[in-house]
């Protein structure tokens, strides 16, 4: 019974180990920063920049400067969260980054940057807004 007791102690320690292996690989696939007008960003993005903020309607603009970049830009909004969602739908693996937009006045804007490991993510890019702050600050299970 001891050694039984002994192999079951052993075997968790190994499973949880993995987990979290798992885990810190996912929280390493994306980053995601705040930028301003004034951040040094590179010119593509600085013209595309320029031209959305002209743009009248308040949808949000998404942009992929280079492999791994993507940056994006929403009028009407004052927060952005970023999250990783790897599914398997019908036997077939999908991997994207979900970007999720905190309503705001017309004044708000939200301009970020999203580094990712292009060889780990993505396949698509959802975009998704919401006016509810409690439903915006829910972590994501």
């Amino acid at each position: 019974m001891r050694q039984f007791s002994v192999i079951l102690i052993l075997f968790l320690f190994i499973l949880s180990g993995c987990n979290n292996i798992e885990q810190n690989r996912d929280q390493n696939i994306f980053n995601y920063e705040y930028l301003s007008k004034s951040d040094e960003i590179p010119d593509e993005v600085n013209q595309w920049l320029i031209d959305v903020e002209t743009s009248k309607d308040e949808i949000v603009h998404s942009f992929g400067s280079e492999e791994g970049i993507r940056y994006v830009y929403a009028k009407g909004h004052k927060k952005a969260k970023v999250s990783y969602i790897n599914e398997n739908i019908e036997g077939k693996h999908y991997q994207n980054l979900k970007v999720t937009l905190l309503k705001g006045t017309s004044k708000d804007t939200v301009f970020i940057k999203i580094s990712y490991d292009s060889d780990l993510c993505c396949d698509t890019e959802i975009l998704d807004a919401t006016e509810n702050e409690d439903e915006f600050y829910i972590e994501q299970r």
